[in-house]
């Protein structure tokens, strides 16, 4: 457990760590690229400016060495130069979408036009930097162009924040992974804990009552034949000592053979028959011998059995399920005031077999824990009660076994309420 919660933090915190290195990565690429672009923006408008000054002064000067421009001069013949004219053979022409300087010359004013989509050309599509608007109409400086014409490409720059949140959201979501993994390992490791220690709890209680359930009846037997020693064999006192010491015995065997069963169960090395079985008659005629030996200890029986119910399954397995859930009920009732009800009906196509006793019943939410092997609930509390914790365990497997079920539940009125339902046959 150690390790695990070791790892775990180490895990979390390299996550942690890996999230936080994306998130930095990402501002970094963006602040560095924005400063790349930024840089490249002056550039760029360094060199055009520089280029629109050597043209403004080629053709400044042109003008004003040569009078008559045709052909034009090649000073000014460049690819940002559209074309010159003296300022008089434009009158009347619309310039309100051309781009021009206005140049001084000897013969006059002359119009020197550039060619609007040159800074265009120089960055070329899908690049860093963007033509935001071309300016019309007369240029007042040869460095005209400005970070408001030429701006950073908005596109690239998102696309780097899409990247950045791209690979945030992949550490996130294998992060979120992984952490729901650790959960679940948390959870399987705590239940694999809390699993051992009620397997521990239950050992003890296992050999507490295997130890308590064996000294009783050894110590019984004990007592018993030094009682016989000491009386030399009084017919009488033998007549009195051996059954008890035959009871005890029995009650030896019986818990020695529970255990054996457990094996058994577990190795599956018990078959359960599956032979046809009047369930009315078989209740009856088990109803009727428990009643004397009920009636003996201070109680009562009330069987409501309902004729012609048939199942399938094995007589001596279902006896047994029941003798077992009977003892239980005696067990955990007050001397002499056992109240039991035994009821058999058939509900559908199933028949459903009922044990009520008057009995304190059973805790809340140990419905389904009682039926676990060796466990007794508190262990305080059942040391006065003879038992090992077999017993549900093996009348719950062995109905399972024969195609029954079986539950426990709580009567409204008190006392506790076993049902038994099997497949009806005709």
């Amino acid at each position: 457990m150690t390790i695990f919660v070791v790892l775990v933090i180490l895990f979390v915190a390299q996550m942690s760590w890996w999230i936080i290195f994306q998130i930095k990565i990402a501002r970094d690429a963006k602040s560095f690229m924005t400063e790349t672009y930024a840089d490249e923006q002056k550039r760029l408008i360094t060199l055009l400016n520089a280029r629109y000054w050597a043209i403004f002064d080629a053709a400044q000067g042109a003008v004003q060495s040569s009078p008559e421009m045709n052909p034009p001069h090649p000073r000014i013949a460049d690819a940002a130069v559209s074309g010159l004219a003296r300022e008089s053979d434009m009158s009347g022409n619309n310039l309100a979408d051309s781009l021009y300087f206005r140049l001084s010359g000897t013969q006059g004013t002359y119009l020197l036009f550039l060619n609007r989509d040159y800074p265009a050309t120089c960055l070329g599509t899908g690049g860093p930097l963007l033509i935001r608007q071309i300016p019309k109409g007369e240029l007042t400086r040869p460095d005209w162009v400005t970070a408001e014409i030429i701006t950073p490409n908005p596109d690239r720059i998102a696309e780097i924040e899409r990247q950045g949140h791209k690979r945030l959201r992949m550490f996130l979501m294998e992060g979120s992974f992984f952490i729901f993994l650790i959960i679940l390992g948390t959870y399987l490791v705590y239940k694999s804990l809390q699993r051992t220690r009620q397997i521990r709890q239950e050992q003890l209680l296992f050999v507490h009552s295997i130890t308590h359930e064996l000294k009783i009846p050894i110590t019984s037997i004990g007592l018993f034949i030094d009682t016989l020693r000491r009386r030399q064999y009084d017919p009488v006192l033998t007549a009195e000592l051996v059954p008890k010491m035959k009871d005890d015995l029995g009650r030896l065997n019986h818990l020695i053979d529970n255990v054996l069963q457990v094996r058994k169960l577990s190795e599956r090395q018990i078959e359960f028959r599956r032979d046809p079985i009047d369930l009315s008659e078989e209740l009856k005629r088990f109803a009727g011998q428990l009643t004397e030996k009920t009636s003996a200890a201070g109680g009562k029986i009330v069987s409501n059995i309902e004729d012609g119910i048939r199942i399938q399954g094995d007589i001596e397995v279902l006896v047994r399920v029941w003798e077992s859930l009977i003892d239980n009920s005696m067990k955990y009732s007050p001397a002499g005031t056992l109240e039991l009800t035994i009821s058999l009906h058939q509900h559908k196509e199933t028949a459903v077999m009922e044990l009520r006793d008057n009995g304190p019943g059973i805790p809340d939410g140990m419905e389904e824990k009682l039926f676990e092997p060796f466990f007794r609930g508190d262990i305080e509390s059942k040391r006065s009660i003879p038992g090992s914790g077999l017993g549900l365990y093996l009348a719950r497997e062995f109905i399972r076994r024969s195609g029954g079920q079986i539950t426990l539940r709580n009567a409204a009125e008190g006392g506790c309420i076993v049902r038994l339902t099997f497949a009806k046959i005709r």
